[in-house]
């Protein structure tokens, strides 16, 4: 199935859950990031439960430091 995920398309599998996403594209191990699905941000409690659908759009903030 198609995915936006961050502005590209991705072809990933039926049934995958936005954990395996995210550990797909290494971000599980990043710290400060927020994830949102169709302009809902997804708290991270649900990411391991949370299924993906075909033409979701996902967005992966990463929290910067600076002033």
């Amino acid at each position: 199935m198609k995915i936006i995920f961050n502005n590209r398309e991705v072809v990933v599998a039926t049934g995958l859950v936005l954990l395996e996403l995210l550990e797909a594209e290494s971000f599980t191990q990043k710290k400060g990031i927020a994830v949102a699905i169709n302009n809902r941000v997804i708290p991270r409690v649900e990411w391991a439960s949370f299924s993906l659908s075909e033409n979701d759009k996902i967005l992966v903030i990463t929290a910067t430091r600076g002033g």
